[in-house]
């Protein structure tokens, strides 16, 4: 069961991503080539849980191996359509991890990072925010095109928690933050349909981006936290 659980933790969780060299699996995708983003127009940076401006970039502490290492994730200006939508491409590196790929969607108020598993080499995209809905509303989303994770049925199934409420991250208080609640979901086949098998919460700072993930999965507890940036 377990070769089948992405375990991202976006943005910057290295136990994921397209490292190094490797280029990004596309299966069930539809890739079409690569557009340039001019830099510095993002006029909507500020009102955005994702800020896509080219050059913003991040700084975070990550928790995974009981010793905290650093990664540093910026916006390079690429944007590449996929399945017809266009998504924004950041790419991330901390130590033995120097070039990672993540891809941000950022449209109508909604949020997914889509990203490929170092363990299984699929990709795979989890909707973190749906920005149209109020606290307490939930919604579902599939993790691929056709549903599939290892030709497993897959699914993400999250909630508003909280918004407009105030968040301390590595003693920075942050303005304007909601936090959403995500389920990973699979279905075996063994005639239970679709049952939980990790769990994510993230936090998002308007004009920021992400500013703390946590996450469960098989017992395993671990955290992101953001300790610097810049919005351009």
């Amino acid at each position: 069961m377990k070769k089948y659980l992405p375990i991202l933790l976006p943005v910057i969780v290295l136990c994921f991503g397209s490292c190094k060299k490797d280029a990004v699996d596309y299966t069930g995708y539809t890739a079409s080539g690569t557009l340039t983003n001019t830099p510095g127009t993002n006029t909507n940076a500020n009102d955005s849980y994702l800020p896509t401006s080219t050059g913003s970039s991040w700084i975070y502490e990550n928790n995974l191996t009981g010793t905290v290492e650093s990664t540093e994730a910026h916006i390079s200006g690429m944007i590449i359509p996929i399945n017809g939508q266009n998504y924004y491409e950041v790419r991330s590196a901390t130590k033995g991890k120097e070039n990672t790929l993540q891809y941000y969607y950022v449209k109508d108020k909604k949020y997914k990072i889509m990203a490929t598993t170092v363990q299984e080499k699929v990709t795979v995209e989890f909707f973190l925010l749906d920005d149209n809905l109020k606290v307490g509303d939930k919604w579902t989303a599939k993790m691929s095109p056709n549903g599939l994770v290892n030709g497993v049925p897959g699914r993400t199934v999250s909630k508003i928690i909280e918004s407009g409420i105030t968040k301390t991250v590595l003693n920075k208080t942050y303005q304007n933050v909601i936090h959403t609640h995500m389920t990973v979901q699979y279905d075996f086949g063994l005639g239970d349909g679709f049952r939980d098998y990790g769990a994510y919460d993230y936090y998002l700072a308007k004009g920021v981006g992400l500013i703390q993930t946590d996450a469960e999965l098989f017992g395993f507890k671990s955290s992101t936290y953001l300790s610097s940036y810049t919005i351009k």
